[in-house]
């Protein structure tokens, strides 16, 4: 009842119809659901082309007519859309059927320095929230629960140093929730943090995987009374298969990983197969895009989002960076939703050579499953000629493992790469959004390109 009275001070009442209109969604024939996703994918594209001056120009100009042509075959026709396009063209984008100021501005922010604006109309945002409770419930987290939150984006968190009147006493309360900004953490934070939670009894956790994985190595490590929960909710970074483990450890609870952008809510979830990420086909349309074509499902390439929701500023066909492909096969759950196989990482995710050959990031995700005394690993190339790689690791972490390490290091780069290894308490996160980004290439694109001599 508090969260419902909070929703509509918040201007989001109605969002439940939207919760039920997802779950609903998960008993439609496949055939049926197809059909839906077309009709929402031309409806949006009608109205982007007749109400935004943005694509209203860029459509004319390249002969697009969204009321006569067949999707989603039409679709790779269109223009591609990018962070640089929207910071440049933003207000251009928003449809003249809204006032700017009745959207709801938000931003991303990614793991770049540079902030994008993006506006939603109301009903959008009442839908996002449905839809995404929608997808929380299914993976067992629902209004009421109790939730231990790590976070990282500052406009999401409670401001500290606020004066705690009525109004924001009763904001903590509806939300349900106990929250640890993780941007930078230190022991005592993660200490009363700890002691928080104890008190509080969350039913859920809640974060970034990095971040979940290093509380929980904390509570271990100090012998601190165990944090046990029902549910383990991760997104905003990829979940890998040791930290799955290593979370079912720390919190004796099933991780449920969710693909979530702040532009498109909630775009995939697993189910309890955890064999991919179902789409929610009545929020998103996705594509695999490679070489600027659709690929075919099971192939490998960048994964690509029409806003299905967004009215007051459409984002069709908008380039996100990571990397995916969609599943040949539906999955054994029974679900109807079209499957993500795969989510790899993000483009730039990639360590190169002295020759020029390319490491994909993805690849280096796998690399000391076998050595437990690694929580977590970042490689930095600064140049193409030397890997600088630091370990976040625990007090048993000897020099035969450092070999060990190096030694599987070498099998994936080869000789000729110079490798340094840092042991390090903990690996910094971004300023901006508290994630934690395991591959950061700083080398000119020119060089990338270019093998070097000698």
């Amino acid at each position: 009842m508090a969260y419902r009275i909070l929703m509509r001070h918040d201007g989001v009442a109605g969002w439940e119809g939207d919760r039920d209109d997802f779950f609903a969604s998960l008993h439609k024939a496949r055939a049926d659901l197809q059909s839906e996703l077309e009709t929402r994918l031309r409806n949006i594209l009608i109205h982007a082309g007749e109400s935004s001056p943005y694509y209203k120009r860029l459509w004319r100009e390249v002969g697009l007519s969204p009321a006569t042509e067949n999707f989603p075959e039409s679709l790779q026709r269109y223009p591609f859309l990018t962070k640089d396009l929207i910071r440049s063209n933003a207000a251009e984008m928003v449809s003249d059927k809204y006032d700017l100021k009745a959207l709801d501005p938000d931003f991303t922010s990614g793991t770049t320095s540079a902030r994008t604006t993006f506006y939603r109309n109301r009903a959008c945002t009442v839908s996002r929230v449905g839809r995404q409770w929608g997808v929380l419930q299914h993976c067992g987290y629902a209004p009421g629960m109790r939730r231990g939150l790590i976070w990282g984006v500052s406009s999401d968190l409670p401001q500290p140093g606020a004066a705690k009147h009525l109004r924001r006493l009763f904001r903590e309360y509806a939300a349900s929730q106990e929250v640890l900004g993780c941007k930078v953490v230190s022991d005592n934070d993660m200490l009363e943090f700890h002691r928080r939670l104890v008190r509080f009894r969350p039913a859920v956790l809640y974060g970034y995987p990095s971040a979940l994985v290093q509380f929980g190595a904390f509570v271990q490590d100090r012998g601190l009374e165990p944090i046990s929960v029902a549910t383990v909710l991760t997104t905003a970074e990829r979940l890998t298969p040791k930290q799955r483990d290593l979370l079912r450890a720390a919190f004796s609870a099933e991780t449920f990983n969710l693909y979530c952008t702040r532009e498109y809510g909630c775009i995939g979830f697993e189910c309890a197969r955890h064999n991919g990420l179902h789409i929610d086909t009545g929020s998103v349309y996705v594509e695999i895009i490679r070489d600027g074509r659709r690929v075919s499902d099971g192939e490998t390439g960048e994964i690509t989002i029409t806003d299905l929701l967004n009215y007051g500023m459409p984002l069709i066909r908008s380039r996100t960076g990571d990397i995916g492909s969609l599943s040949k096969t539906p999955c054994e759950c029974g679900l109807p939703l079209p499957l993500l196989k795969s989510l790899d990482g993000r483009v730039f995710d990639n360590i190169y050579r002295p020759d020029g050959s390319v490491v994909a990031g993805v690849l280096l995700s796998y690399l000391f499953l076998d050595i437990p005394a690694i929580r977590a690993t970042q490689y930095v190339q600064k140049n193409i000629q030397e890997l600088r790689v630091f370990l976040e690791v625990t007090d048993d972490f000897t020099d035969a493992m450092e070999a060990e390490a190096t030694r599987q290091l070498r099998e994936r780069m080869g000789n000729d790469l110079r490798i340094s290894i840092h042991r390090v308490d903990a690996i910094p996160r971004n300023p901006l959004s508290g994630k934690y980004q395991e591959v950061i290439s700083e080398i000119a694109r020119s060089e990338r390109m270019l093998p070097v001599a000698g």
